[in-house]
């Protein structure tokens, strides 16, 4: 038993100390920008993503899955009104991504991705005096990423990307770039693990 585990407890350590690092995790800070209604309303609190490499080739791509997670709120209880809301929208971002490895700057990794991101929008307050907060709205649609990250060392990176969202058009909303579209911009830190 004293053996097995100590053969276990130095493959843990081996595979935490390798350089093949297949696993990495991000904190973002999301900026919405253009003109559209989260750009407009909304302000970014926090994206929470990871990374896995499922092909890991060296001399040219790196492809796999990913994950984001991401917070924005939209208060109307600051503007001096009796509509005394706020929505919470939540970003939930599943996708795959192609990472590019340049042999000559081997610290920058561009990087894309492809999609589909959910935005559940929480609302708790009041509207006019009416109780808004078991009004909940689930948007969809899809989502196309570019990224650039630099690694300062070997675990420990820098990132910045872009997301353009394209929701599926609602029922009874116009259909507008102002009511589809959703720009994003995010601004981190990694960790590769």
């Amino acid at each position: 038993m004293k053996k097995t585990l100590l053969i276990l407890l130095l493959n843990f350590n081996l595979a935490l100390f390798s350089q093949e690092y297949k696993l990495s995790i991000e904190l973002n800070y999301p900026i919405p920008v253009d003109n559209n209604f989260i750009g407009k309303n909304y302000t970014g609190i926090v994206d929470i993503g990871g990374k896995y490499k499922i092909i890991d080739k060296k001399d040219v791509l790196d492809f796999g899955i990913a994950l984001n997670a991401g917070l924005f709120t939209f208060n109307n209880s600051e503007i001096n009104s009796p509509q005394d809301y706020k929505i919470f929208a939540f970003l939930i971002q599943p996708k795959i991504f192609c990472e590019f490895n340049i042999k000559n700057v081997e610290k920058l990794h561009p990087y894309t991705s492809l999609g589909y991101s959910f935005i559940i929008f929480k609302a708790t307050g009041t509207n006019n005096g009416f109780d808004v907060s078991d009004l909940n709205d689930t948007q969809s649609g899809i989502n196309l990423n570019f990224g650039l990250s630099y690694d300062i060392t070997s675990d420990f990176f820098v990132n910045g990307q872009f997301d353009f969202i394209k929701l599926q058009k609602e029922k009874g909303i116009p259909n507008s770039t102002y009511n589809t579209n959703i720009n994003l911009v995010k601004l981190g830190i990694g960790l590769k693990i």
